[in-house]
């Protein structure tokens, strides 16, 4: 297990909950049901951050890599985490921004853009391939976030992204003796830049967590469990939200 810092507890009233889907709702659907729950008063202040958890293999090794960032020790909800760009609550044109592990054979040489993709909104898979979806409402202005990763795009110099993706892809593929990357101080690549965006920003995804070791996981415990903490170090007085759809586990029995 991969220790961590425990949160204060706290009786901070959150807007953090669970939004079940309706019926057999779409995960687009679903993410523009919660989207447009958060009622922002000033969506410029606000960025947005989507977990998706996902059923094959390959999200499951994803899943169980990360249940070392748990009490618990059970997998995770989460095998992909996207910034998820949208300007004004319009959906035609939002798009979401990560490092994929398996790279798009359609993309550019991956190390000229340091591993990010940016995928139309209306590309994201189905329930079917992400069964648990959650709508991270942070705040800080997305304009800064989007400037910070145009940056990190061209920087690969600075810090080489692709990199990460490999100890991953290894592991989840099994190669040679790769072993879980989080045991190695190798975060998750998609949460590594996403982490390092926002603390250039003055918020901290991850926080009790070494930031070497950022998640999906740790991102869906910060929010959940540090809202003590945000409300100490966050100037615009403003708290992260979510929503949430859990519809996958894996079942396990001890009896």
């Amino acid at each position: 297990m991969i220790k961590q810092t425990l949160s204060s507890q706290s009786l901070i009233q959150s807007d953090i909950y669970i939004m079940e889907r309706i019926k057999r709702e779409p995960n687009l659907e679903w993410l523009k049901r919660a989207y447009e729950s958060f009622a922002l008063d000033n969506l410029a202040d606000w960025s947005f951050i989507v977990l998706a958890g996902g059923k094959d293999v390959a999200s499951f090794r994803i899943r169980i890599a990360q249940s070392h960032l748990r009490g618990d020790m059970l997998p995770s909800f989460w095998s992909e985490c996207a910034l998820f760009k949208i300007q004004q609550g319009d959906f035609a044109t939002a798009s979401f921004c990560n490092l994929p592990l398996f790279q798009p054979a359609a993309a550019t040489y991956a190390p000229t853009r340091n591993g990010l993709i940016e995928m139309p909104f209306n590309k994201l898979p189905t329930q079917k391939d992400y069964p648990n979806l959650a709508l991270l409402a942070i705040p800080v202005p997305q304009e800064k976030i989007l400037a910070a990763m145009a940056d990190y795009k061209k920087a690969r110099v600075s810090y080489d992204a692709v990199a990460n993706i490999l100890p991953w892809l290894a592991f989840v593929w099994g190669a040679g003796n790769a072993s879980n990357p989080l045991m190695q101080q190798i975060g998750f690549p998609s949460a590594m830049m996403l982490n390092q965006i926002f603390s250039a920003n003055g918020f901290d995804l991850a926080p009790g967590v070494n930031a070497n070791l950022s998640a999906p996981e740790t991102f869906w415990s910060g929010v959940k469990h540090w809202q003590d903490y945000y409300s100490k170090t966050q100037e615009n007085g403003l708290l992260p939200k979510m929503r949430f759809v859990i519809n996958h586990m894996y079942e396990i029995d001890e009896g």
